[in-house]
């Protein structure tokens, strides 16, 4: 059987490769012919919907005419049209109607749904396509044996519309090619578990019932991190219950455990040949942790730049991890980082971009997003033909993403006032800094110790993936330090003596631990 599924493999892969792959190289060679018609198209099947009506679609002729006709959108700006469609106004964003809503947290305690068409699920399956030829190219080994991929749940409600909202992860498993969910070791019905660590421990049980796993993916390495906690804490329930489903595995496994202190992926599944999961930005911090379950012949590739709002990149060279911008998918812009930190307006288009700088982007989506700020920063690595190369760094200012959660300083600021209403306090300081090693928030408050003070609540009712992260147990609790009277005017001291103007100091009050260079244990209680 194994033979025939390799021979079915290497025919799906030759035909990707010959009409899929071979185009999409082509496209690199001409980035912003296929920018440019790519934008024509979008305006054109756009143009009778109540965002292009409002933003004179039928009148504009080029990428100057669209600039001057559409401001860059945030997810807010484009709030009242996604909730008119929702109420019945079926073209008020989209002229294709969506079929479910992908929802992901949003600045404020509303979480963003985000329009998903099928043209959307169409493209995204063919870039998956393109994704795996790439892994095929370099690695055909790790399509020998089984794929253990995780994602989210594919459906998690209804809005009052009766339209489903979920994750595009689950979507894209559960209509994947038959080829490829045979291949699959986890039916899709179990990420709509809701107990997580119900969930995770089903996961390994099956992961664990698999000795030829040759692939693992799943967006955020912290969710293996977290796979391999649940097998080492759990493994005797674990082997009980896989005794019931294959005895000569449990077996196996069991023994695997009496001689190893601490389970590693490399001895529970050693055809395991690559693992795809983001390691940019602060996933890069879980690498050497992801590598010491791992041997050094597994090959960790980049997922690429994707959110539940787009798609923006494609790892092409699967062995070096770079990734090119879906010039057929998006219509990009970007903002040199510095420029529009400090205010600046001006975008640039593909073309215009730089090797070794940092820039904001913003994207013009096929489903109804326009020159949308989704916040994050990328950095020009090289090019491929005569298209920029590029990896994810972070996310923009006021935000924190330490496993996916995207944690905004509104949130934060809202979540600590609502504590302060309720207990009629006052706070002349505080600062909360996301410690990306640890998978950890902490929290300082110049204030006197306070009973039982928490906003854990608060965060998970503001933002739907904390709340999520944390029940998991991918993020760990909150932590509260109590700072000494005059710490934050001695942290202000600091930034101004490291240049800031006094006259223009604006304090940030939720930062990366790795940006604060300024010691708060000298100051707590």
């Amino acid at each position: 059987m194994k033979i025939v599924f390799k021979l079915l493999v290497a025919m799906r892969m030759y035909w990707t490769g010959l009409f899929k792959w071979r185009p999409f190289i082509r496209l690199t060679c001409h980035p912003m012919q296929a920018q440019h018609g790519l934008l024509r198209r979008i305006i054109q099947s756009q143009a009778d919907t109540n965002f292009g009506r409002d933003h004179g679609f039928a009148n504009i002729t080029g990428y100057a005419d669209y600039v001057a006709s559409v401001p860059v959108c945030s997810y807010e700006s484009l709030r009242p049209y996604i909730e008119a469609q929702l109420q019945g106004n079926k073209s008020a964003l989209n002229t294709e109607p969506p079929v479910m809503y992908a929802q992901t947290s949003g600045t404020t305690a509303k979480p963003k749904y985000v329009p998903i068409t099928q043209h959307t699920i169409d493209t995204y399956h063919a870039s998956q396509q393109l994704v795996a030829y790439a892994i095929y190219r370099e690695f055909p080994a790790a399509y020998g044996g089984t794929i253990l991929a995780i994602a989210s749940a594919a459906e998690e409600g209804e809005l009052g519309s009766g339209m489903p909202y979920g994750s595009m992860s689950g979507l894209i498993y559960k209509s994947m090619p038959k080829l490829m969910r045979r291949k699959y070791v986890l039916p899709a019905g179990i990420f709509e578990i809701d107990d997580f660590q119900q969930k995770y421990y089903q996961i390994a049980l099956q992961a664990l019932a698999q000795a030829d796993i040759s692939m693992i993916a799943t967006a955020n390495p912290s969710t293996l991190l977290k796979l391999a906690a649940v097998m080492n804490e759990s493994i005797e329930p674990l082997i009980d219950d896989l005794s019931q489903l294959n005895l000569r595995r449990a077996l196996e496994i069991k023994r695997i455990f009496e001689v190893k202190e601490q389970i590693r992926f490399e001895d529970l599944w050693p055809e395991l040949k690559v693992i795809v999961t983001w390691i940019g930005g602060n996933c890069s911090v879980l690498m050497p942790e992801l590598r010491n379950l791992i041997s050094t012949a597994t090959q960790v590739i980049e997922m690429g730049y994707l959110s539940s709002e787009f798609r923006g990149g494609i790892t092409f060279d699967t062995r070096n991890n770079l990734q090119i911008p879906c010039v057929h998918e998006c219509f990009f812009e970007f903002a040199e980082q510095t420029h529009w930190e400090a205010g600046g307006t001006d975008l640039l288009t593909l073309d215009q971009i730089e090797v070794g700088k940092r820039y904001y982007i913003f994207a013009t989506t096929q489903n109804g997003l326009y020159r949308y700020d989704i916040n994050d920063i990328i950095e020009v690595s090289g090019y491929f033909n005569k298209t920029p190369t590029f990896q994810f760094v972070q996310k923009g200012k006021g935000v924190i993403n330490l496993t996916g959660e995207k944690l905004c300083e509104s949130q934060l600021v809202e979540a600590l006032n609502r504590q302060k209403s309720a207990r009629a306090m006052t706070l002349n300081f505080f600062m909360m800094l996301g410690d990306a090693s640890k998978l950890e928030y902490v929290l300082y408050l110049e204030h006197e110790p306070l009973d039982a003070f928490t906003i854990e609540d608060q965060l998970d009712e503001l933002n739907i993936e904390y709340r999520d992260k944390r029940k998991s147990g991918r993020l760990k609790p909150l932590r509260i330090e109590y700072l000494r009277e005059g710490a934050g005017e001695a942290y202000k001291q600091f930034c101004v003596g490291n240049g800031q103007r006094e006259g223009q100091f604006k304090l940030m009050y939720l930062q990366s631990k790795d940006d604060c260079q300024f010691n708060f244990d000298e100051y707590l209680r």
